[in-house]
């Protein structure tokens, strides 16, 4: 799937890094570069990086800015480390540095760890130490006396921390390790103390929720946390996750806020479910595309998961999210935890949860939380104690209610307090909802407004976009007032609204006049009325009237103008809307229109107007938000001055914005993004403001305008797939420029200069620059590059980390690291989280110090000169995952792979190599080893059964491999399909609890084997932790202790079969149910899935879908069996919560089960073809019950 477009509301997935929570930065790095930059520090800084702490760098600093700005960003740090070395006090930048972090350490308790490299503490702090020498030697002059006291004074609060010394560590790497360790430890202990700050009643919840979690257990786990709304589910998810990521297990964790709200942005949750797949497969940043799903999942299946799915509200969004297709089991290994905060609990039923109830807090856990917010502190004034318990009492143990109502009455009267509380006293059926709108009523109107227009229209928004709407002081008071709140992620700020404010902001502005004074519209039905011809002409005709009734009273008349300030319509959940051409002429007061579709919603516009288009638009116009706009241009007679987004994106009549050229000084967002006619870009030089510019997919689209090399305020510009694109301009001027998207524009050849020192991501895959730009030695640490072509003749020589580095299709030959320097130091080197280097036909060989350079994730394809890879001399810096697949000539394993002791997943395939080597046994992390397709490959060594963690083993089409040794006992998949001249299954195949086998097409196998193997396989299946279960070989019948077997039957993806059910009891309870199909085809082959349906009378009792399996690899008849231990299947009838289980029901009736075919998921979002279906046949089935 390719990556997700830009976007004006959410800007990316939620980060894992390990402490994103209340910080920006995890740590403030202070050094003197001229003595450490290329050295110690570069170490520190890479290590850091490698382990996802995320540093600030003293020089990411203007040295021209204020101290003010220092002590922001030590604000936004959750600890400063301090390097102290020989040359620091030469420095009055470094100095003053010190004398901030000194200051903040008392001011609000910065925390600081100090680091003595080359030098002693005693001269750092000491009076004769040498840095009071060198203060009084370099600024004895130039700095008056009391700056060369406050910085003594600094120097000595801060190197009286405790901290590491290089004299007692002498080792650079060990001092390195030592530092990121301790860094690790106190951003533990910071965030332990510091996540349920406010959060009342949290730690007890907290506890709670992690004797659900059990995670010392070795099983899989959904925890469900179920309550109404506003009662603190979110909250109490976020802190579980923070004290898990706290702790410091080694998991892969994610955490998806709001899915609900998400999902009716978008047609389907696929693209969540990959994206998901994606950032706990560490594949965010390559072409998924490429990655088959099946081979995904086998992944995912083996890894340890954390996760927190948010704001889930139907049964099949959890399915989906969890599972991809229905019933696709086994998604996450053994250990693995699920948090999912609902308000339907039968969601929460349904999927197996461990269910907690978030209940209301108790009456001091009310005072405490509203004290915190009405007086800034734990517990209520004296003065105010009666008060606030009558105001406590109101908000029902609610969290939401209390914080908000708390907001309303800070530093207010007594007076003021009996009166807004009298208020909430005169409605006897008081909810929560009449809380908050309490609180709204107390605002003054303009600020009224403006809540409603933010809850109404931009929860999810940018806040930098927002903030141009609306005066910065009423944002920030709505904040203040916990009526609206500012989420930081992925590096912005976005602005959320509770559903419950938004729900009440809703209500409001429904009940606030009769419809045709109403101020704000999203209802379809609405919608029609305001603005479809039929209903324009009602609304015309009743303001027709009251210009009569006004004219007789008032002896003149005067037309209404309407009051419409902001329309909101997915036009993907709703019909055709046919316009008339002035529908918008009498909105004046029009300020926000969204029109928008499903992201994935390919459908032709739903909006009707005339050929000529509209006459106008209201110049009153702050956002416009129409996608799939159905005009070549704007109405001339708009004017957009007031406009401060622009988005019309996937139009596909728009050929240019506006005939003229008007000035657009307030533009802050423009996208026009799959514009596939698009012919010009708007003037946009009197723009000044404009941050984001988004043209990916304009297709017709020739040229950049020059004037865009003078947008000083730009952050990210987008021109993937601009196809015709050639002319650009020569600079990109602005130093705030984060994000450059240049892929995939054949017809480019020279990528703009960029200036900024903010680059994160730069992308020109695909596009054939003649020359590297020099930005991309400007990237900034962690950033992410995308590099292709054959132009590129030479590996980049990149000095600075990354997160991630791709470099396809180009003519390197090799990883000549060193720009013709064979002296650089290792700090110089480059350093990837990941690299990918694919389909370079050209590369002979790789560094010898790639295992240095490449921290978590190393991926080599289609290379087919490699013939060797460099030895692993020493311990791996951390690599996690080794991936070499398609480099033919490759015969051997590195030298030492043992030092890879980190190692989880390991993947030679389609190689020629000949054996493993002896030490592989040595890799105990390792979990995944993948040897499909190396057609030399004779022998796997007899002590393989070592690799404790190993789960999944695949050897598939290794055609020379005769006998397989003991496998490792916690082997849960195993893949012997096509190797042909296999005689034997490892000795220990009985006692092996998979969940997968696969060993069809194996000749050489004793025929009768595989109905040993079945039975041993099923007979685990009810001890397995896994809810589901598959196994697929080379046979013609179902095995004979099937309770039910068809007929000998050929059938076009189709097939029946009868069972009696029997009666249950105590001591014979089923426990699961086992399905059999033997399928022929002739086609090659095709992904596939078996749906099977149990029929009673003309109803569907229970219904059941296989996992997506290949099949027809060979054209032999092949037996595919699965297990399930969900009897109840999916049917709207077992999903009833009052629903009896099928089989206790009808026990002792006949019930038919019916099997058919099903297209199976080929890529992500691509399913096969169902024409190829009917070339399978379905000759036998089988179904047999589980005990």
């Amino acid at each position: 799937m390719a990556a997700a477009p830009p976007s004006f509301y959410h800007p990316g997935s939620s980060s894992s890094s390990s402490y994103s929570g209340k910080w920006e930065y995890d740590v403030f790095l202070c050094f003197r570069g001229a003595d450490t930059r290329h050295g110690f520090t570069g170490h520190l800084r890479a290590a850091l990086h490698d382990r996802q702490i995320k540093a600030f760098i003293d020089d990411m600093l203007d040295k021209t800015e204020s101290i003010d700005e220092l002590i922001s960003v030590l604000k936004r740090s959750a600890l400063s480390v301090v390097i102290f070395s020989e040359k620091f006090a030469d420095s009055s930048w470094c100095l003053d540095e010190v004398a901030t972090i000194s200051r903040s350490m008392v001011e609000f308790g910065h925390r600081v760890l100090p680091v003595f490299y080359k030098v002693y503490s005693s001269d750092v702090s000491e009076d004769s130490g040498s840095y009071t020498a060198a203060i009084e030697q370099h600024h004895g002059s130039s700095a008056s006396p009391e700056d060369r006291k406050r910085w003594m004074d600094a120097l000595k609060v801060v190197a009286n921390c405790a901290g590491y010394t290089s004299h007692a560590i002498k080792i650079d790497s060990e001092l390195v390790e030592k530092i990121v360790n301790g860094v690790l430890k106190r951003l533990a202990e910071i965030s332990h103390r510091v996540k349920f700050d406010h959060l009342v009643g949290m730690d007890a919840r907290v506890s709670e929720v992690e004797q659900l979690l059990a995670m010392n257990v070795d099983d899989f786990r959904i925890i469900g946390l179920w309550g109404m709304g506003g009662i603190g589910k979110t909250t109490l998810a976020t802190a579980c996750y923070q004290s898990f990521v706290s702790s410091g297990k080694e998991m892969k964790h994610h955490f998806i806020q709001n899915i609900n709200e998400k999902l009716e942005k978008q047609s389907g949750i696929e693209g969540m479910v990959h994206e998901l797949y994606s950032i706990l497969l560490s594949e965010a940043n390559l072409n998924c595309h490429n990655l088959g799903i099946d081979h995904r999942r086998e992944r995912l299946s083996r890894l340890r998961v954390f996760l927190v799915l948010d704001n889930v509200e139907t049964v099949p969004q959890l399915e989906q999210l969890l599972l991809g297709d229905k019933q696709a089991a086994n998604l996450f290994g053994p250990g693995s935890r699920i948090i999912v905060t609902t308000r339907n609990r039968r969601v929460l039923e349904n999927a197996g949860a461990h269910i907690y109830e978030v209940k209301h807090l108790h009456s001091h856990e009310s005072l405490q939380l509203f004290g915190i917010h009405a007086f800034k502190n734990c517990l209520p004034l004296d003065d105010y104690v009666d008060l606030s318990s009558v105001a406590v009492s109101y908000c029902k143990g609610s969290p939401l209610a209390i914080k908000v109502l708390g907001c309303a009455l800070l530093n207010k009267q007594r007076s003021y307090w009996k009166s807004f509380l009298s208020e909430l006293e005169k409605n006897p059926k008081l909810e929560i909802l009449d809380v908050l709108r309490r609180s709204y009523n107390e605002l003054e109107i303009v600020k009224k407004g403006v809540f409603l227009d933010i809850a109404c229209f931009f929860p999810g928004v940018l806040k930098s976009l927002v903030i141009n709407c609306f005066p910065t002081s009423y944002i920030e008071d709505l904040i203040d007032k916990s009526l609206v709140s500012c989420v930081f992620s992925k590096g912005v700020e976005r602005i959320e609204v509770h559903d419950l404010l938004r729900e009440m902001a809703w209500v409001i502005v429904n009940e606030e006049s009769k419809f045709e004074n109403r101020s704000r519209f999203k209802n379809a039905d609405d919608v029609y009325k305001l603005l479809a011809v039929g209903d324009v002409k009602t609304l015309r005709r009743f303001n027709y009237l009251n210009i009569m009734k006004s004219k007789e009273k008032h002896g003149s008349a005067f037309e209404p103008v309407r009051t419409t300030e902001g329309i909101l319509l997915n036009l993907s959940e709703a019909t055709d809307i046919h316009m008339e051409a002035n529908a918008f002429e009498r909105m004046t007061s029009l300020r926000f229109l969204k029109f928008t579709y499903w992201e994935n919603d390919r459908r032709a516009s739903k909006v009707r107007v005339p050929y000529g288009g509209l006459v106008t638009l209201p110049n009153s116009l702050k956002w416009l938000e129409w996608h799939k706009f159905p005009s070549k241009s704007l109405p001339s007679r708009f004017s957009p001055e007031n406009l401060v987004v622009l988005n019309l994106r996937t139009s596909p009549l728009l050929k240019r914005c506006w005939k003229a050229e008007p000035q657009l000084l307030n533009l802050v967002g423009l996208d026009l993004s799959r514009c596939i006619n698009l012919e010009a870009v708007p003037n946009l030089s009197g723009s000044p403001k404009l941050e984001r510019l988004y043209l990916e997919g304009c297709k017709r689209l020739i040229e950049l305008p020059s004037h865009v090399q003078d947008l000083d305020k730009l952050i990210e510009l987008d021109l993937d797939d601009c196809t015709n694109l050639q002319i650009l301009p020569p600079k990109l001027n602005s130093k705030f420029l984060n994000k450059v998207h240049l892929s995939n524009c054949p017809k480019v050849t020279r990528c703009p200069e960029i200036n900024s020192t903010e680059l994160e991501v730069l992308n020109l895959t695909e596009t054939p620059v003649t020359a590297l730009p020099r930005a991309i030695y400007n990237i900034k640490l962690g950033g992410r590059l995308r590099l292709c072509g054959e132009h590129i003749t030479r590996f980049p020589a990149i000095s600075t980390s990354l997160e991630f580095f791709r470099l396809c299709h180009t003519t390197i030959t090799e990883m000549d690291c060193y720009d013709g320097d064979d002296h650089h130091q290792l700090a110089s080197l480059p350093r990837f989280a990941r690299l990918v280097l694919i389909g370079n036909p050209q590369l002979k060989s790789l560094s010898s110090n790639v295992w240095n350079m490449v921290s978590q994730t190393l991926i080599l394809e289609d290379c087919p000169l490699i013939e060797s890879l460099p030895e692993i001399s020493q311990p791996g810096t951390g690599l996690t995952s080794l991936s070499i697949r398609g480099c033919w000539k490759l015969k051997s394993f590195p030298t030492d792979i043992n030092n890879l002791k980190y190692l989880q997943f390991l993947d030679f395939v389609d190689t020629d190599i000949e054996s493993l080597p002896l030490d592989i046994v040595e890799l105990d992390q390792l979990s995944h080893l993948e040897l499909r397709s190396n057609k030399s490959l004779e022998f796997v060594p007899s002590n393989i059964h070592k690799l404790a963690k190993l789960s999944y083993l695949s050897l598939a089409g290794c055609s020379r491999i005769k006998y397989l040794p003991e496998l490792p006992p916690n082997l849960l998949t195993l893949d012997v399909s096509g190797c042909t001249l296999l005689r034997a299954l490892p000795s220990n195949i009985g006692k092996l609890r998979c969940k997968k086998l696969w060993f069809e097409d194996c000749p050489q196998l004793d025929p009768y084997l595989p109905q040993e193997v079945v039975l041993n396989f099923c007979n685990h299946a009810m001890s397995n932790l896994y809810p589901q279960g598959v196994l697929q070989y080379s046979a013609s019948e179902i095995p004979r202790w099937f309770a039910f077997k068809s007929p000998n039957y050929a059938s076009d993806s189709c097939m029946m079969g009868q069972l009696t059910l029997p009666n249950c009891t105590t001591t014979r309870l089923i426990k699961g149910i086992a399905f059999g199909v033997v399928c022929s085809s002739d086609i090659g082959q095709v992904m596939i899935s078996i749906t099977c349906n149990c029929n009673i009378g003309t109803g569907v009792a229970a219904s059941w879908s296989s996992p997506v399996f290949c099949f027809g690899k060979t054209q032999s008849d092949n037996v595919y069996i699965w297990y399930e231990k969900n009897l109840l299947g999916e049917t709207e009838e077992s999903m009833r919560e009052e629903a009896e289980p099928w089989y206790v029901r009808y026990a002792g009736l006949t019930v038919l089960f019916r099997f058919s075919l099903q297209p199976g998921e080929v890529d992500e979002g691509k399913r096969e073809d169902p024409k190829r279906l009917k070339r399978i046949k379905i000759k036998r089935t089988g179904v047999s019950l589980l005990y």
